[in-house]
């Protein structure tokens, strides 16, 4: 049986350096990740679409997004993690946003996110450089 919480530090892993063939090693082909709130964030991803982020997001920052996990309690195909992101943006912002993600794992991938975060921070933060990257695109 494979280990989930070491399946969802993986996720944070690839996720802060932005590396997709990591990313690609922990979610599933059918993942829907939910990402809640009212920000140009929220709504739900396909793995396509997760992939897609890491390249963007990535370019937001100087160096990548460093997770530290708070907490993680791993149950049954759930493992729920609450995380702080400390980064600084490539504008100089710093970014620093603390998370609460709920998990739901099957054969060692993950298949199901949802996702909580300050949205009127990434909005804030990262609005703005989200838009000028769309315009030179």
């Amino acid at each position: 049986m494979p280990d989930n919480k070491a399946v969802v530090r993986t996720f944070y892993k690839a996720l802060g350096s932005g590396n997709a063939e990591l990313m690609r090693t922990v979610i599933g082909d059918d993942i829907q990740a939910v990402c809640t709130g009212s920000s140009f964030m929220a709504g739900t991803r396909s793995a396509a679409d997760i992939l897609g982020a890491l390249g963007l997001l990535s370019s937001l920052t100087k160096a990548g997004i460093d997770f530290k996990i708070l907490s993680m309690t791993a149950e049954e195909d759930r493992v729920a993690c609450e995380t702080e992101g400390q980064s600084t943006l490539v504008n100089g912002t710093p970014y620093n946003n603390q998370y609460f993600m709920l998990f739901f794992l099957r054969d060692g991938k993950i298949y199901r996110l949802h996702e909580y975060m300050d949205s009127k921070l990434v909005d804030a933060a990262l609005g703005p450089l989200v838009a000028a990257a769309a315009k030179q695109a």
